[in-house]
């Protein structure tokens, strides 16, 4: 059995072409995040909807999440072992290369260290770092 259906599978999720199609690309870039427009050119013909049926159901089930990296781009990257439905404690940043705009998920970082005015309180966390990548260093 595959990584792919392996992941479908403890997720209990029904196993389809599209899916497993959708995975092997997540699975194979398990560190950067992947463009929608990316995913449909990688996938050639395949029906939009059903894709981003897809990618919210993989959301849903804490495989993906969504990168908010400083672009107005909608991204999204594969969730590791500690990443199920996102919380604050579960908030990480996304780092955008400046040269080749490849975005990667870094760290989690300490809330704990973020001081807020009294009374406010945080309900979402979007870190969004930029730079240059080693690759274009």
């Amino acid at each position: 059995m595959t990584d792919s259906e392996n992941l479908l599978k403890s997720k209990k999720l029904r196993k389809t072409a599209l899916r497993l199609r959708v995975l092997d690309l997540f699975l194979g870039k398990p560190h950067s995040a992947v463009q929608t427009s990316r995913l449909e050119e990688e996938l050639g013909e395949v029906d939009r909807i059903t894709l981003y049926r897809t990618l919210k159901t993989f959301e849903k089930e804490g495989i993906i999440h969504k990168v908010m990296d400083g672009t107005q781009l909608t991204k999204y990257a594969l969730c590791h072992d500690t990443c199920t439905t996102h919380s604050v404690e579960e908030d990480h940043a996304h780092f955008l290369c400046e040269s080749c705009s490849e975005t990667i998920c870094v760290g989690n970082f300490d809330m704990q260290s973020i001081t807020l005015p009294p009374s406010y309180r945080v309900t979402k966390v979007q870190l969004a770092l930029s730079g240059i990548c080693p690759n274009c260093s």
